[in-house]
């Protein structure tokens, strides 16, 4: 009794903790500044590290593997030999203990997904509303922060510098990330759930809205070209069976445009002076250039094993990684590795595919027809993003990242009786492998978290020379 106890202790944690990375620490600092000195990333970041670690210790309660039926036994062997390159890989780096956090990391994150997954497996319908919830208070507590400023400047006539007056992020482009997951589930509710007021369906669709304006306020290029690739490859595949999505996303965005340009453009004209100051877009994308000749290079130079999870850094004076997600796996875990990672990529969407296509859709009921396309459109539009942007490195966008893995994974195996491993072999041999990985996580960041808690002037510095920020935020 006192196992199931602790487990469900755990868990509750482990939500605690979700919520708060999600939905509150893209506007809010949760880790208290009094307490431990640290930038809006590093709070992200160690919140992420706590929620893993406490998903690895729930697993190592439980002593069971939920879920894994659907993924397959070839599947497992092929994560399985991934692991293997990324440990061998992590040993032969630069420096072995950083690249074991990222490796360790990982592998942590894939025990989210498997979680998610089990989440799901108790309440599907539950898990995705109450997510959908999350996200929504999320963004309104964002944009209450970004109008509350807005509407300052206009009132007392005191331009703001951009990107304010958007908060919450170290980089505009972070913010952009997390944006960009939101777009597509937090359209369920429009679809999906039987809202009959029509005020709240005014007010869903007002919010959309004034999120749409952030978005344009950012002036990010590679969230509108994403966003519009995930429109056309949704489109592609769902055909008419997508158009009540396609339709709220062109609704939403061109009345984010227009408002934008109320906003932005015509009232500080009407008010005789501008509200933003600063430089917006830039005019150049060399940097990107450059970081993916730098990668191409190292990929030649170290073909097999690459220069080692999270080594980009100590390669490059540019960037902490090369803005590419393809391009960093085969730089820093090898060409072998990314392929076996790529081919099982490509499996899984094959599978998805083959399963919710058009003629199976068509039969399914409103709540998971739409969901299926949401979900299909949130990884199609981020992995676009990823080959341009840190969308795998950065905390919010990693713990998101595989939130919709086990999403996906549960709900392609849905109406299967979700596999539990009671084999006393493995019941022994999964506690282990997990409190290796826990052990590793947590001796591998340790020495910059208590560096930091010292006071040290380094605070949560790594000591490579390129511009962070990888795990923690370099400043240079």
């Amino acid at each position: 009794m006192h196992r199931f106890t602790t487990s469900n202790i755990l868990k509750f944690l482990v939500i605690s903790f979700f919520i708060a990375l999600i939905g509150i620490s893209p506007s809010l600092k949760v880790i208290p500044q009094a307490l431990v000195a640290m930038s809006l990333h590093d709070s992200q970041r160690l919140v992420e590290l706590l929620l893993v670690s406490l998903v690895l210790l729930e697993s190592i309660v439980l002593k069971t593997i939920a879920g894994s039926d659907p993924i397959g036994k070839v599947t497992r062997y092929a994560f399985s030999v991934l692991a293997a390159f990324a440990v061998i890989s992590s040993y032969a780096a630069a420096s072995p203990r950083h690249a074991l956090i990222e490796t360790s990391l990982f592998v942590g994150l894939a025990y989210l997904a498997a979680f998610v997954a089990r989440l799901y497996h108790e309440n599907g319908a539950q898990l995705v509303k109450r997510l959908t919830y999350i996200l929504w208070g999320s963004i309104l507590l964002s944009m209450i922060a970004f109008y509350v400023g807005y509407f300052t400047a206009i009132t007392f006539k005191t331009p703001v510098v951009w990107p304010a007056p958007i908060t919450g992020f170290n980089n505009i482009r972070f913010f952009n990330q997390y944006q960009l997951w939101t777009l597509g589930l937090l359209a369920l509710p429009l679809l999906t759930i039987d809202v009959n007021s029509k005020r709240t369906r005014y007010c869903l669709h007002m919010g959309m809205i004034a999120w749409w304006v952030l978005l344009f306020h950012s002036a990010s290029r590679g969230v509108l070209l994403s966003w519009i690739v995930g429109i056309l490859i949704t489109a592609c595949i769902y055909r008419k069976l997508a158009w009540p999505f396609i339709r709220l996303q062109l609704m939403h965005i061109t009345a984010g445009f227009l408002s934008y340009q109320i906003l932005f453009e015509l009232i500080p004209v009407l008010r005789g002076f501008a509200v933003v100051t600063g430089t917006v877009v830039r005019d150049t994308t060399s940097d990107r250039v450059a970081l993916w000749g730098q990668s191409l290079r190292l990929i030649q130079e170290h073909p097999v094993l690459g220069i080692g999870p999270m080594q980009f850094a100590w390669h490059s004076h540019i960037s902490a990684h090369p803005h590419n997600s393809v391009l960093q796996l085969a730089t820093e875990f090898g060409l072998p590795a990314a392929a076996l990672l790529l081919t099982i990529t490509c499996y899984g969407l094959h599978c998805w595919l083959k399963r919710f296509n058009i003629a199976r859709l068509q039969s399914q009921a409103h709540q998971d027809r739409y969901l299926a396309i949401a979900l299909l459109f949130t990884a199609v539009t981020n992995a676009t993003y990823s080959l341009v942007d840190g969308v795998i490195v950065m905390p919010i966008s990693q713990v998101m990242m595989f939130t919709l893995i086990g999403l996906m994974i549960a709900f392609y195996a849905e109406g299967n009786v979700p596999e539990t491993v009671t084999v006393k072999r493995k019941r022994l041999l999964h506690p282990i492998f997990t409190g290796i990985v826990l052990t590793t996580l947590v001796w591998s960041t340790l020495p910059e978290i208590l560096q930091n808690a010292a006071g040290s002037d380094k605070r949560f510095s790594m000591g490579y020379t390129a511009l962070g920020p990888r795990v923690w935020l370099e400043f240079k």
